[in-house]
């Protein structure tokens, strides 16, 4: 494997992470805003959701896993 494949694995890896971490974190805000009742910050962090769903086009929608959790709810 040339390093060129594995800087490229490695970012690939990374974005993937990050992305992730991102997902977490907005549905963690997601059940806190629930939680709370604040029917305000929840449209706020579904716009926020949207941004980053068009923001990074080729991952899972983060719009549709908030969906499936208030319909879970």
């Amino acid at each position: 494997m040339s390093n060129v494949t594995r800087l490229a694995d490695r970012r690939s890896t990374t974005v993937e992470d990050a992305i992730t971490s991102l997902h977490a974190s907005v549905i963690s805000d997601y059940l806190a805003a629930r939680l709370a009742g604040s029917s305000t910050r929840l449209k706020e962090i579904r716009m926020e959701a949207a941004g980053i769903d068009k923001e990074y086009p080729g991952f899972p929608s983060l719009v549709a896993q908030l969906d499936a959790l208030r319909s879970a709810a």
